[in-house]
């Protein structure tokens, strides 16, 4: 069997959800930085955790382009790989992210941890804004009195006001509460799923 997207997604799916923490929620192509990016998985702890899957027959080489937009929005990164890049990842990746390799035991596909996760130092308050909708991100600016918004503001303007004002951990736990909304009551929005 050749280890592609579905087969390690489900494997790692499965595997998260027998850990300890389990997560809150796992949401599949979370849509970053305006589209510039998708992040593949998304797990909601205390924190928001990016999983970026790069199967046997992908270009491993992208995660360099995409990784720049998974750094700026996400406080934890890690790839999910396969045997064959895995040398790769672990010279050409952020010390920071965590790498885990997918395998087969049998007919399985299981998951092993090759390096831990650290914290991202790199999350860019404004940009990692930018995963919201114009709607979601209102409805911070609206519900906090120190965020100073005119009617003609765009994503980019009210992304701006926010990250003035409030702190990087309370903007990401924002951002956090937000995308776990937009799952829970399935939105019905006038907005694309590409931000605009």
């Amino acid at each position: 069997m050749i280890l592609r997207d579905l087969e390690i997604r489900t494997a790692l799916h499965r595997h998260l959800m027998s850990r300890n923490p389990q997560p809150t929620r796992l949401i599949d192509e979370v849509s970053i930085h305006n589209g510039n990016a998708i992040a593949d998985v998304v797990a909601f702890y205390d924190e928001m955790h990016c999983f970026e899957i790069k199967g046997e027959t992908d270009n491993v080489r992208r995660i360099k382009k995409q990784g720049a937009y998974y750094n700026e929005a996400f406080p934890k990164i890690s790839i999910v790989t396969t045997e064959n890049h895995l040398q790769w990842c672990i010279a050409n990746t952020p010390s920071f992210w965590g790498i885990m390799v997918a395998y087969l035991d049998e007919e399985t596909v299981r998951i092993r941890y090759v390096r831990a996760i650290q914290h991202n130092p790199l999350v860019d308050k404004k940009k990692a804004l930018m995963t919201l909708w114009r709607a979601e991100l209102l409805n911070i600016a609206l519900n906090n009195q120190n965020i100073k918004i005119k009617k003609h503001y765009d994503r980019d303007d009210i992304a701006i006001e926010i990250s003035k004002v409030l702190p990087k951990k309370a903007t990401l736990t924002l951002i956090q509460s937000a995308l776990l909304s937009r799952t829970r009551l399935n939105l019905v929005t006038n907005e694309s799923d590409v931000p605009c």
